[in-house]
């Protein structure tokens, strides 16, 4: 590392990268690593957040990365309160992000503080948070299934395809690393017989090694005896599918590219609400390639100047865990800074590493922490008819529930209602703080909620 930025003197480190982690010392070595491979014309420091691990993770950074500041809190305090942990101490210019199931590609930090330097001076909307590209670790093999179609029934009017319980390449289950927003309802059943409904047609997105033919095998399951065609670039196999549940294996030879995709490149919030990843699982062909603007930064692999970071202290510690880098990018965006996507600064990540997606834990804080930006951040009109729309849905529900197992004599699954309530009943205890919070962002804000709002993004 040499030649520090002009505004800082030399041997001053010019960031601190901030890592938070929980039982993840099987994450640590490669992030790590990839932090060491930087090739950053400034010093820099990277700190540990330990959020209670047992799992040894002091013991590795003790033994194997002493450079490293580890900051241990002796409780899991998210990923909103372990972060705050480390960056309402940080003294360098820039304060950055990474989480511990991300490596950086060599340039990243580079790249990703880079617009701060170019901003400087230009008159420009000053820059409050950068952004960079995040892909899924694993490249992947870009296949196509389309089968018949059937419906179940009135209650459940979905097109349906087949059912996958087990996705297998070369022996290794990847079911819960396959991609296939394009392709299936989601996950359904619980952690130990997940399974998947696909839609009579789409494209997914199977993790594989570099190189040589893969065997792929899929257990399935299927309303009648029907074909089920696999398809590849330059290929098919026709396979079968039937009400008994069994597998069907293709070989899928050597020289099929593999492809990067996307997991987010800025986030984006919807008209209704909701947040989302833009960009999310499209096959990266380079349409993102330019640095633009966007609405909110992902709060792995982003950077903010630190003295900015200080006034709005931070993440808010109530979250815990989801959307807390949204609801600070709204409040960045309210002081009148822009959010920069910076495509040249790459993280490959392993999504969901530490949390399951669509867990009771993911559910509860998505739920909870979206009513909570929103009450925070939003126009009255639109943060009322989500907070509204809540129990009124949790009450629909609930009756359908019941409904379907008096028809079906059986017993109701309540934990879904029952996770709603809990979430509710969250909500309204944090309330009273949220509008306090609220309040007080409009008191120093730039831009007025309803200018903000024009960067939502309808379905």
């Amino acid at each position: 590392m040499s030649d520090s930025p002009p505004h800082v003197p030399s041997g001053s480190p010019y960031a601190t990268v901030v890592v938070v982690n929980w039982n993840g010392a099987h994450l640590l070595p490669a992030c790590l690593d990839g932090l060491a491979k930087q090739a950053a014309p400034f010093d820099f420091e990277t700190w540990v957040v330990d959020n209670g691990s047992t799992d040894g993770s002091l013991a590795l950074l003790a033994e194997r990365y002493p450079a490293v500041r580890a900051l241990p809190t002796g409780a899991n305090l998210g990923f909103a309160g372990g972060n705050n942990v480390a960056l309402r101490q940080v003294t360098t210019p820039y304060a950055v992000l990474l989480n511990t199931d991300a490596v950086a590609e060599p340039d990243w930090l580079a790249n990703l503080l880079a617009p701060f330097a170019a901003e400087a001076g230009t008159g420009a909307l000053p820059l409050g948070a950068v952004t960079g590209k995040v892909v899924f670790r694993p490249r992947f093999l870009r296949l196509r299934l389309t089968t018949t179609a059937f419906v179940p029934g009135p209650h459940d009017p979905r097109e349906l395809g087949v059912r996958i319980s087990s996705v297998r390449v070369n022996g290794g289950e990847v079911i819960n690393e396959v991609l296939w927003e394009k392709l299936t309802y989601g996950a359904e059943g619980g952690p130990a017989d997940r399974f998947f409904w696909t839609r009579p047609d789409g494209e997914l997105c199977v993790p594989v090694p570099d190189g040589g033919p893969v065997t792929l095998s899929v257990t399935w399951t299927a309303a009648t005896e029907q074909p089920v065609t696999i398809g590849w670039d330059g290929g098919s196999a026709e396979l079968a599918a039937g009400p008994v549940t069994g597998p069907a294996e293709v070989v899928i030879p050597a020289g099929v590219a593999r492809v990067d995709v996307v997991n987010n490149v800025g986030g984006i919030v919807l008209a209704d609400g909701y947040g989302a990843d833009r960009g999310y699982q499209q096959v990266d062909t380079d349409q993102f390639a330019e640095p633009e603007e966007v609405f909110t930064a992902c709060g792995n692999g982003m950077a903010m100047p630190t003295a900015l970071g200080r006034e709005l202290d931070w993440f808010d510690d109530d979250f815990f865990l989801y959307y807390e880098d949204t609801d600070l990018s709204w409040r960045i965006r309210a002081r009148g800074y822009a959010i920069r996507y910076q495509p040249d600064a790459v993280v490959r990540h392993i999504h969901s590493a530490s949390s399951v997606e669509w867990s009771p834990l993911f559910v509860f804080h998505t739920d909870r922490n979206r009513l909570l930006m929103l009450t925070k951040n939003a126009t009255p009109g639109l943060a009322l008819a989500n907070v509204a729309r809540y129990p009124v849905t949790t009450a629909s529900i609930a009756v359908r529930t019941f409904r379907q197992a008096l028809k079906s004599r059986s017993r109701p699954a309540v934990r879904p209602t029952r996770l709603r309530l809990r979430v509710m009943r969250s909500y309204l205890r944090l309330l009273p703080t949220m509008l306090a919070r609220r309040r007080a962002t409009g008191r120093t804000a730039a831009i007025r909620r309803s200018d903000l709002q024009r960067w939502l993004v309808r379905r």
